[in-house]
């Protein structure tokens, strides 16, 4: 394993690991991943040429790591042991991601470490309350792990000074195609595949959609997805354009793959958002060369809005003083 560390401006740093396996780039400007070769096929979406520029402007999170809170609550609100809170509106008028002053747009420290058949990068940051209006300042301490197998690990260790929720994410978007096309190719699969719709607002209803169920198998491609008749499902991709849903797997595991690679995921987070990239356009950009479903999203998560459906059962509340541990792994496979 080889690694070189690049500055750019803006305080944004490139830490380049490569093996014979493939190459993955990391930046500590919001402990984002940015690029993920492996036969010279760039699998997630993101730019290292001009990474000083694109990050500080793109409203999309790639590859970011993403909290206090992963995905909306629902009207900014939330309760948690009897006090209500009022958190940023910047997805009107839900709270999205943690907000403005969230993990995806702040520089991290890190240090790397270097082994024979891994590496590690150990990103670090502090989240306070009097900068995003949840209870609680938390120290956060994100572990990337690449190693000889072509897997990339994340863990998340976290500590929390007052009862607050906790719900991190990486926003990494996948695109297996070598040419770059649309993912809609691309098969996701699992022992368990359960849809959680959305309803009029935005969140998610607490019943599932059983596409094992609706297709017969455990598998099924997006694109059959997107063109099912089946009247709930159809309504639900009509209304966002694709996928913006959180699903349940099978012990946490899902594949996604398309003819060349297989994308292993392992989780330990409850659900999992996978996301196509539907609206692109809303960027006016010179560098905003994306079209929609240019790639899919797959952020392990609890339920986005959890605290409000299932009240002090959710799980997102992290209490005071107690340890947060989170893994979650994607190794790729070529076929």
């Amino acid at each position: 394993m080889h690694v070189i560390i690049e500055q750019q401006t803006n305080g944004i740093e490139l830490i380049k690991i490569s093996s014979k396996q493939g190459k993955i780039v990391f930046t500590n400007y919001g402990a984002s991943i940015i690029s993920w070769k492996v036969d010279d096929n760039n699998v997630v979406l993101g730019n290292a040429v001009e990474a000083d520029e694109f990050y500080p402007t793109h409203p999309f999170f790639f590859g970011a790591a993403v909290g206090r809170y992963a995905g909306r609550i629902a009207n900014g609100q939330f309760s948690l042991n009897g006090q209500t809170y009022r958190v940023e509106q910047n997805d009107a008028p839900h709270h999205l991601h943690g907000g403005r002053n969230g993990m995806w747009q702040r520089l991290f420290d890190y240090e790397v470490v270097e082994c024979e058949e891994q590496v590690q990068v150990i990103f670090t940051t502090q989240l306070d309350s009097s900068e995003d209006d949840f209870p609680g300042n938390i120290a956060v301490k994100i572990v990337y792990t690449y190693d000889v197998t072509n897997t990339w690990t994340i863990e998340y260790f976290a500590e929390s000074t007052e009862d607050t929720l906790f719900n991190p994410t990486n926003h990494v978007y996948f695109n297996l195609n070598r040419d770059n096309k649309v993912v809609d190719n691309h098969e996701i699969a699992s022992d368990k595949l359960y849809m959680f719709p959305l309803d009029e607002t935005g969140m998610p209803a607490s019943e599932v959609i059983d596409l094992g169920h609706i297709f017969g198998a455990q598998s099924v491609t997006l694109e059959t997805l997107f063109t099912s008749t089946e009247p709930t499902l159809a309504q639900q991709v009509a209304k966002v354009g694709g996928l913006d849903h959180p699903f349940e797997v099978q012990e946490g595991a899902l594949t996604v793959s398309n003819h060349d690679y297989a994308l292993r995921v392992k989780t330990d987070m409850p659900q999992i958002v996978l996301y196509t990239f539907n609206t692109p356009n809303v960027w006016e950009h010179q560098m905003n060369i994306y079209k929609p479903h240019s790639g899919i999203t797959i952020e392990t998560q609890s339920l986005p809005n959890d605290i409000n459906v299932f009240g002090d059962k959710a799980a997102s509340i992290l209490r005071a003083n107690t340890p947060f541990y989170s893994k979650t792994s994607y190794q790729l496979i070529v076929k």
